[in-house]
């Protein structure tokens, strides 16, 4: 007969098993703490971890001995499993990572293709590209958000950067040290079409407090473009000189990973990184590239870790690491002096996927940037790519004789100007020698009326450098220029003897004092204290010693939670050994 006593159909299982004797004087215990698991008594029989519902006439009953071991072994095996996937939980945290704290800045989001650009309020950024969509391309991915990308600004020993903490992934900028946030900014709404003619356009405004300092930045992108350029703009409007360094830097995260292999574009020297799938000197692949359109005084293409730590001590190094496939990032450095009244403008572009025409060959500025009907203007043209054979067009009523390569990023010519040459600006192009690339400044030079006097400008100095402690005669030109003119370049550099030569030159002399502090100056000029003209970083004082030595990358170590799980988890499996 069945035994449905529970639910039985004529096999005897392990819960209606015949009963045991109780010893003589000991009651026997109920049937849920004599079939409860790690419960044994002198009545009840062991409970069988081989299965748990166990027919005795199928398989004979594993040894005591056997069944004693096995939950030892158990917790034995579990603490090397326990150890790995802790440390692959904490090592997934990045080292230097900091959780989100307060409110993210406001920001702006130029929709465009193949770009999407988040520009912050703190002059942080976020990008996504359409050939990898919802993945951002600087770290944390997460694309909803703003990430570790930004302008800092060191002053006064100290470091002033975007709100890094404050964005809603968090950060692993950790590396910078202590950062006092940007003072509160304001982010306009996107103006323009995407158009080359009307490019998007966002404003930042944001101040540094307690300094006089005022920073101004314009995010530029045109549709079709895999690149977007900024333009970053510092002001002193305190009444004494001051001495900065401006960053730009990011955690690239290329393509959908984020990992590469640190890359210099050696044209412009560009640096960022590239999918692991390539190697330096490659054309193919993708890219991320911090372009510096203004050539930088210094640059990095190394861990992310040691790129924010090389921000926070001070000064890249200027190298591009040979690690391999790393977790990477990449930095620009720009050092300049500001005097009391002036502002610094820098320009820079970031590119994704490719590497752009402009990473190799460009045409950035024209100095002056006017000339009258009649007249033969000398200037300097500043770039990107410059060789021997280049060639440069503004027009045919615009003639451009002796034009010189001075150096990759520098050429002058002069230009002659017809009589009858229609009023209004004209666009700049030129062809890399050999004819494979080329670029267009648009609106780059203007044409004025011959009654118009000349524009007050400055295109070049001669030396363009010296040695502390030393005294040198220099020679300025530009347009202009008229007797009483004074030229300034900064605390430390003494300028004397101004000659006005010519309205395109002047002599003067310049003494260096031995503790002048080393880096570009930008040359200033004036008439009557009401007219001025400046050529940014135009002169360069020079110490006589070699770079930093680079900074060590940071190598990524458990998080304090992490260690403290794994702490935990070792403990408790030790724990449970013991207990058998």
């Amino acid at each position: 007969m069945p035994d449905r006593q529970h639910g039985g159909t004529g096999r005897r299982t392990g819960f209606d098993r015949p009963k045991p004797p109780s010893p003589a004087g000991m009651p026997l215990l109920p049937p849920v703490l004599r079939m409860g698991r790690g419960m044994h008594d002198a009545c009840a029989r062991p409970w069988r971890p081989r299965r748990r519902f166990h027919d005795p006439r199928t398989k004979p009953m594993s040894s005591s001995s056997e069944r004693s071991h096995r939950p030892r072994l158990a917790a034995l095996l579990a603490i090397p499993l326990m150890i790995a996937a802790l440390a692959g939980s904490a090592a997934a945290e990045k080292a230097g990572y900091m959780p989100a704290r307060g409110a993210e800045p406001a920001h702006a989001t130029v929709t465009g293709s193949p770009l999407t650009i988040l520009a912050g309020a703190d002059h942080s950024f976020q990008i996504l590209n359409d050939q990898v969509p919802g993945t951002g391309q600087i770290y944390p991915s997460q694309g909803t958000g703003l990430a570790d990308m930004g302008w800092l600004v060191r002053a006064g020993g100290v470091l002033y950067g975007p709100d890094f903490q404050s964005h809603e992934a968090g950060t692993a900028t950790g590396g910078l040290g202590t950062v006092t946030p940007y003072g509160a900014g304001s982010v306009s709404a996107v103006s323009g079409s995407g158009s080359e003619a009307d490019p998007y356009v966002v404003v930042v405004d944001a101040p540094l407090a307690g300094t006089g300092l005022q920073s101004r930045q314009e995010v530029r992108y045109v549709n079709g473009r895999n690149y977007f350029s900024k333009r970053f703009t510092l002001t002193n409007a305190g009444s004494e000189p001051q001495t900065v360094s401006i960053y730009l830097g990011g955690d690239i995260y290329l393509a959908a990973s984020d990992s590469g292999i640190p890359y210099l574009q050696v044209a412009s020297l560009s640096p960022g990184g590239r999918d692991c799938g390539g190697t330096q000197g490659s054309t193919s692949g993708y890219y991320i590239l911090f372009i510096p359109q203004t050539p930088a005084d210094r640059y990095t293409g190394t861990g992310y870790g040691s790129v924010w730590s090389q921000i926070g001590s001070g000064d890249l190094d200027g190298a591009i690491a040979s690690s391999g496939c790393i977790d990477n990032g990449a930095a620009l450095q720009w050092n300049r002096t500001l005097a009391a009244g002036t502002s610094v403008t820098i320009l820079a572009t970031t590119s994704f996927g490719d590497i752009p025409s402009i990473a190799q060959f460009d045409i950035i500025s024209v100095t002056p940037a006017a000339g009258a009907q009649g007249a033969t203007v000398p200037v300097t043209i500043h770039g990107i790519g410059f060789a021997d054979g280049m060639t440069i067009s503004i027009g045919s009523d615009v003639a451009v004789d002796a034009l010189t390569v001075v150096d990759a990023g520098t050429a002058t010519a002069m230009l002659t100007v017809a009589a009858d040459a229609p009023i209004g600006f004209r666009d700049v192009d030129g062809v890399q020698a050999g004819g494979n690339l080329t670029a267009t400044l648009r609106n780059g030079f203007q044409v004025t009326g011959a009654g118009e006097p000349d524009p007050f400008t400055l295109t070049r100095i001669v030396p363009a450098s010296g040695v502390v402690g030393t005294t040198l005669q220099a020679t300025v030109q530009g347009t202009g220029f008229l007797p009483g003119m004074t030229v300034t370049l900064g605390d430390g550099v003494t300028v004397s003897n101004v000659v006005v030569a010519s309205p395109t030159t002047a002599t003067l002399t310049l003494a260096i004092a031995a503790a002048a502090v080393p880096g570009p100056r930008d040359v200033v000029a004036s008439l009557g204290g009401k007219v001025s003209a400046a050529l940014p970083a135009g002169f360069l004082v020079i110490a006589g010693s070699t770079g930093e030595p680079p900074v060590a990358q940071a190598v990524p170590a458990l998080s304090p939670a992490g260690l403290l799980l794994l702490m935990l988890g070792v403990f408790g499996a030790a724990w449970a050994i013991g207990r058998r």
